[in-house]
């Protein structure tokens, strides 16, 4: 009766862990977590982060590591082993982690060197899941889109001061007889331009028709290979084909704009779909899900300046007692289109101050944590007050 008991129980949480909505249980506690962050307040953000991390089987890993970088900044790296485990057994590099500012803080650099073994140890014991039929595919496209580049054709300026087309596999070749004839780039244009169409045609059909049956594959199925913690192999195969290289007769290539130009709109709604189901179920972080989606429309980005003023002399007294600089931001774009909106809103974006904290956190002071965000920053120096004042108008001082 004890083990059937226990049996009962676990099978009831795995049903419990199946049903959950990522969008309704997990991501509203990470952007308390985020928002904590944003105010330096490290020990409530770990306490969110470890409140959305029990309520889901799978937690994704940019929040881990975000929950990790919580545990080095309250000097708690005890606290952070069982974190670490979760990034190793997803089959995130130790050289991964090593490039993360967090990593190199004094106080944490020689705990994690003697911990550093056992992550490894984890680390290699990790497996990926074979997907049959896809992955020989990606296999297949791999190999052909290494073979274009190896056999586009670049501009060499060779030792007699005079332009040469070569091929990209020969331009540290110590021979100097590799410039091509008006015949062989004629050839080898032909040869590009037609096995670069059929090649992206056919990953890209691949790839959207893959999500639309089995939807986004999740970050426990493939080692997840990105600094920002969001992308695995199969993501990493959408941004190679998503947009279709365009050989040109002369050397180089350029990419189209538009991406998934070999994709319906049918069927692009059909992946966005699932793509957000994906986000519900866990296998894919809203970061990245964001990214990808067709009906999304990143045209509200926030622009950040800094502005110097050489000579404060003139100046009203607001703008004499600044130390020089001020921060302000500005809305570049329009405002967002009703579907975009909506997408937010699914996705637990839906509170525009997050948005801004995170954006203003991300750009003015944060070293430790993976956040995404389209703002952006610039700088700008100014001879004086008046046209300071002109061009902080219609901006907002956000720090002085």
């Amino acid at each position: 009766m004890k083990n059937l008991i226990i049996v009962c129980t676990l099978f009831i949480t795995n049903q419990v862990f199946a049903q959950l909505d990522f969008r309704k249980e997990y991501y509203p506690v990470i952007n308390r977590a985020e928002m904590a962050i944003t105010k330096d307040d490290y020990q409530t953000a770990f306490t969110e982060y470890q409140t959305a991390f029990s309520a889901v089987k799978t937690p994704l890993a940019r929040d881990i590591f975000n929950a990790v970088a919580c545990k080095f900044l309250l000097n708690d790296f005890e606290g952070a082993k069982p974190l670490l485990l979760k990034l190793a057994r997803k089959g995130i590099s130790t050289i991964t982690l090593e490039k993360k500012e967090v990593f190199l803080m004094d106080n944490i650099r020689s705990q994690w060197n003697s911990f550093k073994f056992l992550y490894e140890q984890i680390q290699s014991m990790q497996q990926e899941k074979i997907i049959v039929g896809l992955s020989d595919k990606l296999t297949l496209y791999n190999s052909v889109y290494d073979t274009l580049n190896v056999n586009s054709v670049t501009f060499f300026l060779g030792e007699d001061g005079k332009g040469q087309q070569i091929l990209s596999k020969d331009l540290n070749s110590s021979r100097t007889n590799k410039a091509l004839t008006k015949k062989e780039l004629d050839a080898n244009y032909l040869l590009m331009a037609g096995v670069s169409n059929e090649l992206f045609i056919k990953a890209q059909k691949t790839l959207v028709e893959y999500v639309i049956s089995e939807g986004f594959v999740a970050e426990e199925g493939m080692f997840v290979e990105d600094s920002d913690f969001l992308r695995n192999s199969f993501a990493w195969n959408i941004e190679k084909y998503r947009f279709r290289m365009d050989f040109r007769y002369g050397g180089g290539y350029s990419t189209e704009v538009k991406p998934f130009s070999a994709i319906s709109d049918e069927k692009k709604k059909e992946f966005d779909y699932k793509i957000l189901e994906s986000v519900s179920q866990g296998k894919i972080h809203r970061d990245l899900a964001l990214k990808y989606l067709f009906g999304y429309r990143a045209n509200n980005k926030l622009l950040f300046t800094k502005i110097n003023i050489e000579n404060i002399e003139n100046c009203s007294l607001d703008l004499k007692e600044k130390t020089y600089s001020l921060f302000y931001y500005k809305k570049t774009g329009q405002t967002l289109d009703d579907e975009s909106q909506r997408t937010l809103e699914e996705l637990q974006y839906g509170d525009s101050n997050l948005i801004f904290e995170k954006a203003k956190y991300k750009i003015l002071k944060n070293s430790y944590f993976s956040m995404s965000s389209d703002a952006q920053m610039e700088e700008t120096t100014v001879p004086n007050c008046d046209i300071a004042k002109q061009i902080i108008e219609k901006a907002t001082i956000i720090q002085d």
